[in-house]
């Protein structure tokens, strides 16, 4: 018996030894596109909790039970399920479906399913499909919650973006860029920037470069950034190297730019039509106030005898203007302006790269390219030129030691044409030209006997105006890491942004305000010098189902301004420009700013297996633009989520819902950019500043020009966000968000006694700029991705994404609303609220125009200075976004891309003059003056009389104000990709040939007159807005 126990007990000891025996394994998951290793990959053995993630070199180590399978998954990437052993070697694919599962934050890479923040990212195929030169403009519809305004199509020309809204009245409004882990100095620069003609720092980049943008929106996001991050955070990432032999891509793009589609009703008249109409006008107004009108009192005054009938009118048109009416007589010639100035100007890109690099764990990788692009604008005499170079290399030296560097070296020319400002820009100018004056004289020169004395022709030919922008750009960034542990390592990042701007402007002879001078040239030499130095600690472990990614960091920034002006005037010859030849010096200036920025930050995400996930950041910045006590502040976020779709009673619901998560966030973010820009580019916004270089009889002076305040400091935004992401049948991915920002202490210039002798140029007062106003921005928005069908022969996706946005004023500065002339900004209302006098359309008998008397009610007046105001909409847009659709099939690859936007307004300024109702009868007309024109009692029109004297119709009101809601198609692009059975035969591994199209058409709101709704201001104000252009591009990429 004893015996049988004894044999009992052995057996089961072996048993339960047998079962527990456990085996260590370890090994090494890298990714099949770089050879990279995949940090933070999920190991997990097969039917378990148990399971760890990989470490900064892509190792795991881990004690299984004999047999086991082991299951390595990370986002982005599809997950394997192997066989346990020692030294294992997995390459994990990329997932397509997925590849946008990883959120680049700019500090790192975190995964999209730990991430507890809004944000959107773009990736290389989006950004290098447009034609511009700036490739920001490729976010223009496709991120919801931005909102993009252009408001000029100039090659290369800044873009002002809205994430989320405008959380600040008087100070920076754009988001803070980031490449490649290192601030970067986008401000807009340009001697006339004041004017129209600036130039975007992002321009020096090249599109074919970039392998992703990533839009961080909430606090979660952003508070990380601290004080530059109240605005949104845009983050751009560089093509980088890959091991393996070397891999080269080249393509080639040419095409033109032309005039875009824009409506009839802007389209202007010829000269037969403006003929009729200057007569018509100059008829009905002396038949109204008889000799008091122009044509009579001139006629009477000057003894002239002409008859009052339309051919006496004519005459009277022909005298006035010395015999422009007798020329076209003869001639017969009706003069297109607009078509004298456009182009279809030729669009090439070229750019080549190369990357590689070795097999081993050790080695190093790399990328090179160069690029080349000429954009010339549709407007003669405004283009871009660009040369870039770009070259990065990453060494994992050894197993603890790894460094590499990015160096981006651009040369970029940009030429924006007539200097001079709106009124002499060639655009503004062909608008005020009639169709009766020739462009060149009798004797072949450029005829300046016009309606204003400028033409637009001359003032862009080869002796005309000048403004050119030379930009030199070196970015470099290196960086070392050091591995202390497999959990624990150490990264340093140093930036230097050099931008050198040298900026050459003429007002030549054929100019008349430089003829008056005898020509002015203009210098300006600008240097932005940004240097930063990041240093992190990163801890990310995991203890079972727990997972732990910490960092701690500091930052310190240096930003270095300084630029030198001259001009000087009375030039002795027309063909040599130089400033140096000119005899009259007339300015000369230079400025030297620094502005320093230290920072101190923490970041700490946590999840437990995968279902629960939490986030917290908190950083402390020390600004230079602030005086001692409030020089520090600090900004925080705490971010959660909840992954339901891993919860088991979710399981049944697996095979339709494959994911379902709800997230929400809450935090704050600074705004550092406060204070008066125009003196020491805002950069000592708390001191008191004496302004130098001003002349009292003879005796040199100063002014004092800002007022010290010891007080000032950072405006502060509350971002809340809560959101929620699901997936249908692995097929459908939907995103929505709400968001509330609050932004305090905002920065206004608050009126102090003249007595003090201050005196600030740009309010027009003595003033003090202090923390007091409130605003509000809040929206929802969401973007809905769609495999429709994917197979071996086709995908079909489709996007859409929409975004709403109310923008309201909390508190003001004092208690009185900022009123202008057809505009206010007032406590309850949004920033541009259109506050004007109510147009009420024309008098049926007279052909007067009509205004609402009253604040309310529909009693009318003809005397436009008894009408009372009202508010009439804003310019934000109530609902905007974009739609599109992507096919592949067999060799071919489609997109296209319609962009839309709905509830906003526009206030036409030009058309003031554009819609001139008979003042200026010498001058050209409108279709839409011409076609609408009142001419008989009992008409029902919306255009007035025409008439030379005493008309209110053109006059600040709602005649003007118009509909934003537009449909544009954004672009179109086609492609083939020949079969590599023929291309591999001849060493070629690909070959892609390609049609773009941009802007190709726009369905504007009926009431809407002018080039383009979507290529207004922020403002919502239109004057005469160099539309963008309606590109066209063929192109080949070619992959060795």
């Amino acid at each position: 018996m004893e015996k049988r126990l004894m044999t009992l007990l052995a057996a089961l000891f072996l048993v339960l030894g047998s079962a527990l025996a456990q085996t260590n394994v370890s090994g090494t998951v890298t990714s099949n596109d770089d050879g990279e290793p995949v940090v933070g990959a999920a190991v997990k053995v097969e039917g378990t909790n148990t399971g760890t993630v990989t470490d900064v070199d892509g190792h795991f180590q881990l004690n299984v039970p004999a047999g086991a399978k082991l299951t390595i998954s990370y986002l982005g990437m599809k997950p394997q399920t192997v066989a346990a052993k020692d030294n294992m070697k997995i390459i994990l694919q990329s997932d397509q479906h997925t590849i946008d599962e990883v959120v680049v934050t700019g500090y790192g890479v975190t995964r999209k399913q730990a991430f507890t923040g809004a944000a959107a990212t773009l990736g290389e195929k989006q950004i290098g499909n447009k034609v511009d030169p700036n490739p920001i403009k490729s976010l223009e519809g496709t991120v919801p919650g931005l909102q993009m305004n252009i408001g000029s199509g100039q090659p290369g020309a800044p873009a002002t973006i809205y994430v989320r809204g405008r959380n600040s009245i008087n100070s920076g409004t754009q988001p803070l860029y980031v490449i490649d882990g290192v601030p970067f100095d986008n401000d807009a620069v340009g001697i006339r920037s004041d004017q129209g003609a600036t130039t975007s720092p992002l321009s020096t980049i090249s599109a074919e470069d970039i392998e992703s943008i990533t839009v961080l929106k909430d606090a979660t996001a952003t508070s990380i950034y601290g004080a530059r991050a109240a605005n949104g955070v845009i983050v751009i990432t560089t093509k980088r190297g890959v091991k393996g032999k070397p891999k080269v891509n080249f393509t080639a793009k040419i095409g033109w730019n032309e005039m875009p589609s824009y409506t009839d009703k802007y389209k202007l008249v010829n000269a037969d039509k403006a003929l009729e109409l200057g007569e018509e006008a100059l008829l009905n107004s002396y038949n109204s106030l008889g000799s008091n009108s122009t044509f009579g009192s001139v006629n009477e005054g000057y003894g002239l005898g002409l008859p009052y009938t339309k051919e006496g009118a004519r005459q009277f048109i022909d005298w006035y203007t010395n015999g422009w009416v007798s020329a076209y007589d003869e001639s017969k010639q009706s003069v297109d302006w607009l078509d004298a100035i456009t182009r279809k100007g030729l669009v090439q890109s070229y750019s080549v790269d190369v990357q590689g690099g070795g097999q081993g764990d050790y080695a190093p990788v790399y990328y090179a390219s160069l690029s080349y692009d000429k954009n010339n604008s549709m407007m003669v005499g405004k283009d871009l030129k660009r040369y870039s170079f770009r070259f990065n290399m990453d060494h994992q030296a050894t197993k603890i030691f790894k460094y590499g560097f990015n160096l981006n070296l651009s040369y970029t020319k940009t030429n924006n044409g007539a200097g001079g400002g709106y009124f002499s820009d060639p655009l503004t100018q062909v608008y005020m030209m009639s169709p009766l004056t020739p462009i060149y004289d009798s004797e072949g020169n450029y005829n300046s006997d016009t309606s204003t004395g400028y033409n637009p022709v001359a003032l862009r030919s080869a002796n005309g105006d000048k403004n050119i922008a030379k930009q030199y750009r070196a970015l470099l960034s290196p960086y070392v890491q050091i591995n202390f542990t497999p959990d624990l390592f150490f990264l340093s990042r140093g930036g230097a942004d050099v931008y050198l701007i040298d900026e050459f402007g003429y007002w030549s002879f054929l100019n008349p305000q430089g003829a008056d001078m005898s020509a002015m040239g203009e210098n300006g030499d600008t240097h932005k010098i940004l240097l930063s130095i990041t240093n992190t600690l990163n801890y990310v472990k995991s203890f079972g189902n727990h997972h732990l990614n910490l960092m701690l960091g500091q930052e310190g920034q240096r930003k270095y301004f300084k630029q030198a002006y001259l001009a000087a005037s009375n030039y002795p010859v027309k063909d040599m420009i130089d400033v140096s030849l000119a005899s009259k010096p007339s300015s000369a200036a230079t400025y030297r700013n620094i502005l320093k920025l230290s920072s101190f930050f923490f970041n700490g995400q946590y999840d437990y297996d995968n279902r629960y996930y939490f986030s917290a950041s908190l950083r402390t910045d020390g600004s230079s633009r602030f005086a001692d006590g409030h020089r520090w502040g600090t900004f925080w976020s705490v971010g959660g989520k909840w992954r339901i779709s891993e919860e088991k009673f979710m399981e049944p619901a697996k095979n339709w819902l494959t994911n379902l998560n709800v997230r929400a966030s809450y935090g704050t973010t600074g705004n550092q950019e406060v204070g008066n820009s125009s003196y020491g580019n805002g950069y000592y916004a708390y001191m008191g500043i004496y302004n130098y270089g001003y002349n009292y009889n003879g005796v040199g002076g100063s002014q004092y020009v800002q007022a010290y305040n010891p007080d000032l400091t950072w405006e502060k935004t509350g971002k809340f966000n809560v959101g929620l992401d699901f997936t249908l049948f692995d097929r459908i991915n939907v995103t929505m968000d709400y968001y509330n920002h609050r932004t305090s202490d905002m920065v206004f210039a608050m009126p102090i006694s003249g007595a003090t002798g201050l005196y600030d140029e740009d309010e027009g007062q003595a003033s003090v700029y202090r923390n007091i106003g409130k605003l509000e921005n809040y929206g929802f928005e969401f973007g809905v991705n769609a495999t429709i069908i994917k197979n071996n022969t086709l995908t079909w996706s489709a996007a859409w994404n929409g975004s709403t946005n109310k923008n309201k004023v909390l508190k003001l500065s004092t208690d009185q609303p900022i009123e202008g002339t057809y505009d206010i900004i007032e406590v309850g209302k949004p920033i541009y609220q259109f506050y004007m006098k109510e147009y009420a359309g024309v008098d049926p008998q007279t052909g007067k125009a009509l205004f609402y008397l009253n604040e309310t009610g529909d009693e009318t007046t003809t005397n436009y200075n008894k009408a009372a105001k009202r508010y009439l909409g804003d310019a934000n847009p109530k609902f905007f976004g974009s739609f599109s659709t992507d096919l592949a099939a067999y060799g071919f690859d489609f997109n296209v891309q319609f962009n839309y936007s709905t509830g906003g307004k526009i206030y036409g300024n030009n058309l003031r003059y554009d819609l001139q109702s008979g003042a200026s009868f010498y001058e050209n007309f409108t279709n839409y003056v011409y076609d609408n024109r009142w001419t008989t009692p009992g008409q029902i029109t919306d255009v007035p009389r025409l008439d030379t004297d005493g008309s209110y119709a053109n006059k600040h009101s709602s005649r003007f104000l118009m509909d934003g809601d537009y449909l544009k198609l954004r672009s179109i692009t086609l492609g083939y990709t020949l079969p590599r059975t023929l291309t591999n035969h001849i060493g070629i591994d690909r070959v892609r040939v390609f049609f773009e199209g941009e802007n190709l058409h726009t369905w504007a709101a009926k009431n809407y007159i002018g080039f383009d709704p979507s290529g207004i201001g922020s403002n919502g104000v239109q004057w005469w807005n160099y539309p963008q252009a309606r590109s066209f591009l063929f192109g080949i990429q070619i992959g060795l």
